[in-house]
């Protein structure tokens, strides 16, 4: 069970995902990895906090989607997913789909969730999104995204 600092448990209710297509058309073909890459794919789960005392966070969700359409044209091959080529090597597919999106609320402010420099991993495992049924690199996205919102007390 997943506890803040208070003692209480954290809960984060995820909704819908969505796609965040890229804000220009990008190249759709296949793109290759180095031979570094085809040894270390493995997914990479981090949490980026912020908060912001001058501002609220009312718009941080389009904010963030309108800066990741932007991102995703120089850097396109994050809205694929991996495939497995004919020569049987690793290879980033753009089927279009674009990076996964999904906006989130949890019940408890940044604050109580603990000291971040020693973090635990089933409370922050929470802040991070699940493909559901993903069984393996393959069946995930590049990249996902979640935004979480404090709910008001």
């Amino acid at each position: 069970m997943a506890k803040t600092e208070s003692g209480t448990e954290l809960n984060i209710k995820q909704g819908e995902p969505t796609r965040v297509q890229p804000a220009e058309e990008t190249d759709n073909g296949p793109y290759f990895l180095s031979n570094l890459d085809q040894n270390i794919a493995v997914p990479v789960r981090t949490v980026y906090c912020f908060k912001s005392a001058s501002r609220g966070n009312e718009d941080a969700a389009q904010v963030i989607k309108d800066s990741l359409s932007k991102i995703l044209v120089p850097y396109y091959p994050m809205a694929g997913t991996l495939s497995i080529s004919s020569e049987g090597k690793l290879i980033v597919r753009n089927p279009g789909e674009g990076a996964l999106f999904v906006e989130a609320e949890a019940n408890s402010d940044i604050d109580e969730i603990g000291d971040l420099t020693k973090p635990d991993p089933h409370t922050l495992g929470k802040l991070v999104y699940n493909v559901p049924g993903a069984r393996n690199i393959l069946e995930m996205p590049l990249m996902t995204v979640q935004v979480c919102y404090t709910l008001p007390l």
